[in-house]
């Protein structure tokens, strides 16, 4: 019977962790009770998971691992924050703590995934998760129509929501995807190239039809992270530059027309065009309008600035929840309430305090991965050692994106990136001192070297 609960719990995370990935902003919606203001999917899960969960015993044991101070300080310091803050600000303060909140996923991801099976199952399931979402981020060119067909949810404010057509992690996992094609062990003949050439159109479709621009330093991060630790992989990705200039070459010469998010223009100058816009340089059409945003955030987050320095109080322990972090309304009226910087939106909301708390835990849980990646190699875990180098990859993708967006404050980014980061947390727990794994688990593929 103990089992088959916690099994159940396993599969509840799973279907969230899908759910967010695939769907995002529509699954978000999804809340009790479905319309109005409701308690959202993802808080119940997390407060009925962690219910049934010993967590002072999961917390001495990820202290194990990595600094326990470290955590509880950034719990105490931002909940004590939140409920000051709600007291006189209501239910706006939850909605802008969701990063602070979410990050208790990373006790519910330790506290579930216990063994190899359920780590297999795990697997499994994000391989699954990765192909549907770049089967269905291949629809982005006809994501209009979808949405004009789809069936809606109810939205925060009342309005409707469709279920499909929306994209927000549709880059993401593109780019993931090929990240998976990437580091598969090397075959021979075609089961070697096709990962290959199926790493390269994805690459190549995220940068010349999603059109966002945080693409480039994603990839920049992925290659980062790659020459870490798989370099041979390098040069899979180094094939999808041939793929792209393929592709956009018989775009221009045939006048090919593709239904990209800010135009439907490929070709060499709008591609240039876009990397210009990343420093606000550009003047037409949608690339402008992008460009157009670049002195918009710097003009945000020097706004922020100014509040912070202006006096000490705020410096130390920030603006709090429940208020706007910008004064921009958009033309329906509707307020932005952060500078489009996850990292940023930190630093505010919990000051100088909050912030550094949690860059340092973000360094401890790459420096955790780091020390497990190798540590399954080791113990010929292979199938460990790849979840783990999956979610580094995930993370840094998540992470190069905050830099330019309010990523870590939507739950479909947040709950998988802590959710996974906890499951990385109890292998690195569980492979301390632990033997290789029978063959029965143990996959003798090398980790090492050639992917």
């Amino acid at each position: 019977m103990t089992g088959s609960f916690h099994n159940l719990k396993i599969s509840i995370l799973l279907l969230l962790i899908a759910g967010y990935l695939v769907f995002s902003y529509s699954f978000m919606q999804l809340r009790i009770p479905p319309t109005g203001v409701g308690a959202p999917l993802g808080e119940l899960a997390l407060a009925s998971i962690l219910f049934t969960v010993n967590v002072p015993k999961v917390l001495s044991r990820i202290g194990t691992v990595m600094p326990l101070p470290l955590l509880l300080f950034w719990w105490s310091w931002g909940f004590a924050r939140l409920i000051v803050d709600a007291i006189g600000e209501g239910l706006w303060a939850f909605r802008d703590a969701t990063q602070l909140i979410e990050t208790l996923y990373i006790v519910v991801g330790f506290a579930l995934f216990v063994g190899p099976e359920q780590t297999s199952r795990l697997s499994r399931w994000l391989r699954g998760i990765i192909i549907v979402s770049c089967l269905y981020g291949l629809l982005f060119v006809v994501g209009n129509t979808l949405a004009a067909i789809s069936p809606t949810l109810s939205g925060g404010s009342g309005q409707a929501i469709p279920i499909l057509g929306t994209f927000a992690t549709s880059g993401t996992m593109l780019l993931l995807g090929a990240f998976y094609c990437m580091t598969l062990p090397r075959g021979s003949g075609f089961s070697s190239l096709w990962p290959t050439l199926t790493a390269g159109f994805l690459v190549s479709y995220a940068i010349v039809v999603m059109q966002t621009r945080t693409i480039y330093l994603q990839l920049l991060c992925l290659a980062a992270l790659m020459l870490v630790f798989r370099p041979s992989a390098l040069r899979r990705l180094g094939f999808a530059i041939p793929v792209l200039c393929f592709a956009v070459t018989i775009a221009t010469v045939f006048e090919i027309r593709v239904a990209g998010r800010l135009s439907s223009e490929i070709s060499w100058s709008f591609l240039w065009d876009h990397v210009q816009s990343i420093f606000g340089v550009g003047s037409k059409g949608g690339v402008g309008e992008a460009a157009a945003g670049v002195p918009l955030r710097l003009g945000w987050w020097l706004r922020l600035y100014q509040e912070l320095t202006s006096d000490p109080v705020a410096l130390v322990s920030g603006l709090g929840f429940g208020i706007a972090l910008t004064d921009f309304r958009d033309t329906l009226g509707t307020l932005a309430r952060e500078p489009h910087n996850s990292v940023i939106s930190v630093f505010g909301r919990l000051g100088v305090v909050g912030g550094i708390c949690w860059l340092w835990i973000q360094i401890a849980l790459f420096r955790v991965g780091y020390h497990a990646y190798h540590a399954c190699a080791r113990l010929r875990r292979s199938e460990e050692s790849r979840l783990v180098l999956l979610t580094m990859a995930l993370a840094v993708l998540i992470l190069a994106g905050c830099l330019g967006e309010d990523i870590m404050e939507k739950p479909y980014h947040a709950v998988p990136y802590y959710a996974l980061w906890g499951v990385v947390l109890r292998i690195a727990y569980n492979v301390r001192k632990a033997p290789p794994l029978p063959p029965a688990y143990a996959d003798q593929m090398p980790v090492r070297g050639s992917p």
